[in-house]
C-alpha cells in the first residue's frame, strides 16, 4: 500500500473463527513469509461466526512482529491486537 512518506508497508486482511489468543501465537500464520509479508506490515483480523463470511463478532488491529517463525522459517508472529470497537449509538 503506497504512503506518504516512502513507505512500502502493505495491509494483510485475515478472516477466522479463532479467538485472537490463538491468531497472535508465533507462526499461526505459517506461510506469511512466502506470501510477502514483512515486518511492520499492518494486519486486520476479523473474528467469523464460520468461514468464508460469517458475522463477525470481532476486529482487531495488529502488525507483523517477526517473520521467518516456525521450523520451516515461513511463518509470522503478530502483535496481541488491539480491538477495533463495534459500538453503534443509534
Amino acid at each position: 500500500m503506497p504512503g506518504m512518506s516512502n513507505t512500502n508497508d502493505r495491509l494483510w486482511m485475515l478472516n477466522t473463527t479463532d479467538a485472537i489468543a490463538t491468531v497472535n501465537t508465533s507462526n499461526y500464520i505459517s506461510d506469511g513469509k512466502s506470501r510477502g509479508m514483512m515486518q511492520g506490515d499492518t494486519v486486520i483480523v476479523k473474528v467469523r461466526a464460520s468461514l468464508p463470511l460469517g458475522d463477525v463478532s470481532a476486529q482487531y488491529l495488529a502488525w507483523v512482529k517477526d517473520v521467518g517463525t516456525g521450523t520451516d522459517g515461513l511463518g509470522v508472529d503478530i502483535t496481541d491486537g488491539t480491538v477495533i470497537d463495534a459500538t453503534d449509538t443509534d
